[in-house]
């Protein structure tokens, strides 16, 4: 990341779930998933107007207040509610005293089962962070947001639907190409393969592709509502349940809740293991809550100093060649609920030629 490199003061990222706490929470950088309707949508490639934003990327929570303070477009859900015309009045060492943190315990005992996989000496660090916060006056408690799997199906087949009709739109707005629908694309991708499918293949836009392409949909719209309503009311009931402030998980594991609730998500970083590779830690709370995430993050983060230096720790080697090109063309189409466990496995789709 260019931020974290000191290449760039900051940056804006976009994410649908997970691309702006995540690289965040990998790089030893602090990002932050605004709420939906916080910030404009316009220019983002999209793949789902529901879940889809803009959000700023930095190397202290400082460059996230002013960032926000800039970025700020409320539109949508967002729209007609009393906002603060800037977030740095938020950043106080104090802001952490007499407040309530759930620790979101599932994320913490079972990491395996959420986090990504060799990460779990991440976890000390993530625990140095809750005891700091408790010396600095927080009340920590131990509350439960759900089970993102027990809606990711739904969640990922919503996306499907989505991500068919909102590209079209959006390439329908374009001048400069021929590139009209997600079937232009797929099209263009199998002529060009050597160039662009290298790497990787194009199996999530055939099924897209082979969704009805209709926000109607009878499925798409159980999807996306039972989605919503199970990721809005975990996040709200624990946070009612247990009369908290905001709520805690370790990195790269519940970006899903705050993403299809459409609340926000701070990731900050909390160290760096002896091996070099960056802790972090998420923190969540509910609609338009960007400036108690904020004032939470700067107190936590000016005690624990972790920031270092960006160094050079060596090249990147090429991945190797997919040979996707080499095989014969697989068509891929969806058959009802598919699977995503937090944005790295899928299943309910069916390969054929």
């Amino acid at each position: 990341m260019g931020v974290v490199a000191n290449l760039c003061a900051a940056a804006v990222g976009t994410e649908t779930d997970g691309s702006i706490v995540g690289p965040s929470n990998s790089n030893l950088a602090v990002g932050l998933k605004p709420t939906l309707g916080l910030i404009s949508q316009a220019g983002i490639i999209p793949i789902s107007h529901d879940q889809d934003t803009a959000g700023p990327m930095g190397r202290t929570v400082t460059d996230i207040a002013v960032m926000l303070g800039v970025l700020q477009s409320p539109f949508g859900p967002a729209s007609g509610h009393p906002l603060p015309n800037e977030y740095t009045q938020f950043l106080q060492r104090r802001a952490l005293d007499g407040a309530r943190i759930g620790v979101d315990q599932r994320f913490f005992d079972h990491y395996s089962d959420y986090g990504w996989p060799g990460d779990d000496d991440t976890l000390p660090y993530v625990q140095n962070a809750l005891d700091t916060m408790e010396s600095l006056g927080a009340t920590l408690v131990p509350t439960d947001t759900g089970d993102i799997y027990d809606y990711s199906d739904e969640e990922f087949t919503a996306l499907l639907f989505e991500f068919k009709v909102h590209i079209a739109e959006y390439l329908s707005g374009l001048t400069h190409t021929n590139m009209h629908t997600l079937a232009d694309l797929i099209a263009f991708n199998l002529a060009h393969c050597p160039a662009e499918l290298a790497y990787f293949g194009q199996e999530l836009f055939e099924i897209s592709e082979s969704t009805s392409g209709t926000l109607t949909d009878p499925e798409y719209l159980a999807a996306r509502a039972a989605a919503r309503q199970a990721a809005r009311s975990g996040i709200d009931d624990a946070l009612a349940r247990d009369d908290l402030d905001a709520i805690v998980a370790p990195h790269l594991t519940n970006s899903t809740a705050a993403a299809v609730a459409g609340y926000p998500n701070l990731a900050l970083p909390v160290g760096i293991t002896p091996a070099g590779k960056p802790a972090g830690l998420l923190m969540y709370s509910t609609f338009l809550q960007e400036s108690t995430l904020i004032g939470f993050g700067y107190a936590l983060e000016q005690e624990l100093n972790v920031r270092e230096q960006p160094q050079f720790r060596g090249t990147v080697n090429t991945p190797p060649n997919a040979e996707i090109c080499t095989a014969a063309p697989q068509h891929h189409v969806f058959r009802g609920k598919a699977h995503l466990p937090h944005g790295r496995l899928f299943r309910g789709w069916e390969g054929g030629r």
